[in-house]
């Protein structure tokens, strides 16, 4: 059984911003759950969700208390975190991907829920509109569809003797729209001239079989969705990728950090940051109904050269050229 660890963070940090206004001396301590899928809570993304957090005032147990908990990968175990969390009367809870913010919102509809990534919400009905979201939820959308074509094509400029490309998801994540996605990218597979397989990984033993059954069957390079368990298990796909000479693109620089070969999608640091613009402005009052969702407007493309080399892999100059983040 995953162990689940529940962490009630008050470490009375000195404040790196100026105290709210309006809040006096004894006044309420907030409370704000933060589920998480890695259970680490020095995980990146927490840690510059609470930075910033302190920038703009909160002060871990002078004014904010953080109720962290984790899935481990695991959407379905976020159904009893989020419940957990309502019993605890939070007054705000921070959802980190779309399972996650379907158990919260699942849990309550009037605690205000704030989303840091949730891929395309109105079609996933967490929110109306993304101008006007209703209801009690709002946050960052992410973009799935309209990424995929990208990594796709990056794949194919830095291997462009390529014919075959597969797609790692993880089945239960995103269900409802993972049709849609695979269209997509089955789409930008045709223009590219390029076959992609869809390769479903439900457990963290799947991993290795999946990169394993790729190598054998000669598959050129495969893309890498933004899916909990590929999150949480990050250093080990890089490794049995590189173990078996499998170029990967995944959707984010903490994966090339974990050896990955390459990455293209948002700054997940600078996305979490700005989360906390969102929280505070809730925990002064306003409505998430009221603030519309914050859409992506800037990507990187980071890339490992070391794990290019081991692979005995030249990455074009037209590639090279694209990186906004380079680890040699």
């Amino acid at each position: 059984m995953i162990a689940r660890r529940r962490i009630l963070i008050a470490l009375g940090a000195a404040a790196l911003g100026r105290p709210l206004t309006g809040l006096a001396q004894g006044a309420r301590v907030y409370r704000v759950a933060y589920l998480s899928i890695d259970p680490d809570r020095g995980n990146p993304l927490f840690q510059a969700f609470r930075g910033a957090m302190r920038e703009l005032g909160w002060i871990d147990g002078t004014n904010v208390e953080y109720h962290f908990d984790a899935s481990d990968g695991r959407d379905e175990l976020f159904y009893g975190i989020a419940a957990q969390m309502v019993r605890a009367n939070v007054d705000v809870i921070v959802t980190v991907n779309s399972g996650s913010t379907m158990a919260a919102m699942q849990a309550s509809d009037r605690i205000p829920i704030v989303f840091g990534s949730a891929a395309n919400p109105v079609e996933q009905k967490f929110v109306e509109s993304l101008a006007r979201p209703g209801g009690n939820v709002t946050g960052l959308a992410l973009l799935v569809q309209e990424l995929g074509p990208k990594r796709l094509q990056l794949l194919k400029e830095m291997l462009p003797r390529a014919t075959r490309f597969a797609r790692l998801y993880q089945a239960s994540s995103i269900a409802a729209i993972q049709p849609a996605i695979m269209s997509v990218d089955d789409a930008a597979a045709r223009t590219l001239g390029v076959a992609l397989e869809h390769v479903p990984v439900e457990e963290i033993e799947g991993i290795e079989a999946a990169i394993s059954a790729l190598a054998r069957k000669g598959v050129n390079a495969a893309h890498v969705t933004a899916a909990p368990l590929f999150v949480v298990n990050r250093a080990l796909l890089a490794k049995l990728a590189l173990k078996h000479r499998l170029p990967l693109i995944c959707p984010d620089s903490r994966f090339v950090e974990a050896g990955a070969l390459s990455s293209y999608g948002e700054d997940q640091v600078a996305r979490f940051r700005s989360l906390a613009t969102f929280v505070n402005k809730v925990l002064r009052g306003a409505r998430p109904a009221d603030l519309p969702v914050e859409q992506p407007t800037t990507f990187e493309l980071a890339l490992n050269l070391r794990t290019a080399k081991a692979m005995n892999l030249s990455i074009p100059n037209v590639v090279l050229l694209q990186a906004t983040r380079v680890i040699s």
